[in-house]
């Protein structure tokens, strides 16, 4: 199995649409990377991923009730990309997280 751990704090509050039979609770996660450069630079660096909790028709979604802007959380969960192109043509890629566990953090 393909999976990813993150911790990070939201950068928004959680969202929940409905697609098919399921409900998709939708959030972006800021995750902080530190590391230095290959002069022994300090770099500080923040990746947004975008995160989907996929409920199944009936089951609740009150757990997006808790997933608000500045909330810590630790996801696990199996991860995809997708290509876009922006306004001004360039193509780019975002990261994006189908989670299976959370963990509030705070």
């Amino acid at each position: 199995m393909f999976k990813v751990i993150l911790t990070g704090a939201l950068g928004n509050d959680a969202t929940v649409k409905e697609a098919g039979s399921k409900n998709a609770i939708n959030f972006d996660i800021a995750v902080s990377l530190d590391y230095k450069d290959h002069e022994g630079n300090k770099i500080e660096k923040t990746e947004w991923v975008r995160a989907v909790i996929w409920k199944q028709e009936g089951k609740s979604t009150k757990i997006a009730e808790y997933l608000k802007k500045g909330r810590k959380v630790l996801i696990e969960g199996v991860p995809g990309s997708e290509a876009f192109k922006t306004k001004d043509g360039q193509i780019k890629a975002s990261l994006h997280v189908t989670v299976k566990e959370i963990e509030f953090l705070n």
